[in-house]
């Protein structure tokens, strides 16, 4: 009975000594991985130092911002005001130097079939563009000085003045063209160096008889301060009431006419 007792004891005791030890380590990691319960760093500067870190996010973020703002707010705002001064009308007056209008029939003159050409840089009018929207656009009044019409022939132009056109007169001293409506664009809206086709009807008064008429017109927009381009019809003399003299040595006088109109016109300042 003795000896079951001892090993009972014994086996009794290695099992406290096990637990005991199981129970020591586990306490021994718990002590040692919880530390010493000593703050690292004062509250208040805890609280300073996320508040450091939270401007410099902070400052990340409203840098990040304040730069694509530059980036796209100033292109944003450019485009719109690119696109709104597209709607917005130019004026572009027509440079008498550097413009020509001009006439051309045919004509038998000593029997030779003959093309006759009469120019004036006497030419003066405005034309307000719209750039996004041709369509808007409109044209001011069109003065010729019929005056101040020449051909090869000097003769010839004095029997324009004082024969045919009567321009020599004060009241016909103008040919005068009222646009009273554009059409037809061959496009919606003209970016430099582009062409744009379209024509122009309106009110043609040639030695006090006025008939509407219509021009087939291009313009190119050549800088933003400047344009060129061309217009021109085709007109019968007699509709207006022009009769051609009988002079030696001229005959078979073409019926039409073209009139034509090639400019320059630029920009208002």
């Amino acid at each position: 009975m003795s000896l079951r007792l001892s090993i009972r004891k014994i086996a009794l005791l290695l099992i406290i000594a096990l637990l005991a030890g199981a129970t020591g380590g586990i306490f021994g990691y718990i002590y040692v991985t919880g530390g010493s319960g000593e703050a690292s760093l004062a509250v208040d500067d805890a609280l300073a130092t996320r508040q450091a870190n939270d401007a410099v996010i902070s400052d990340a973020v409203g840098t990040a911002v304040a730069q694509a703002a530059k980036e796209i707010i100033p292109a944003a705002l450019g485009a719109a005001l690119e696109a709104e001064r597209a709607r917005q009308p130019v004026q572009f007056n027509i440079v008498s130097a550097e413009s020509r209008a001009s006439f051309t029939l045919e004509e038998d003159l000593r029997g030779l079939r003959t093309t006759v050409i009469g120019t004036t840089s006497e030419v003066g009018g405005k034309i307000d563009v719209v750039l996004a929207d041709p369509a808007a656009s409109t044209i001011g009044t069109i003065l010729i000085n019929a005056r101040t019409l020449e051909t090869d022939n000097s003769f010839r132009n004095r029997a324009l003045r004082g024969r045919i056109l009567y321009s020599s007169q004060d009241e016909n001293e103008f040919i005068v063209f009222e646009p009273r409506e554009l059409s037809n664009f061959s496009v919606e809206s003209i970016a430099e160096g582009e062409t744009i086709r379209f024509d122009i009807g309106g009110d043609l008064t040639v030695t006090g008889t006025t008939l509407p008429v219509t021009f087939a017109a291009e313009v190119t927009l050549d800088s933003p301060t400047q344009i060129s381009g061309s217009a021109s019809v085709n007109v019968l003399h007699a509709d207006f009431g022009l009769t051609i003299p009988d002079v030696p040595g001229v005959a078979n006088v073409t019926d039409d006419v073209e009139l034509r109109l090639d400019f320059v016109a630029r920009a208002t300042e």
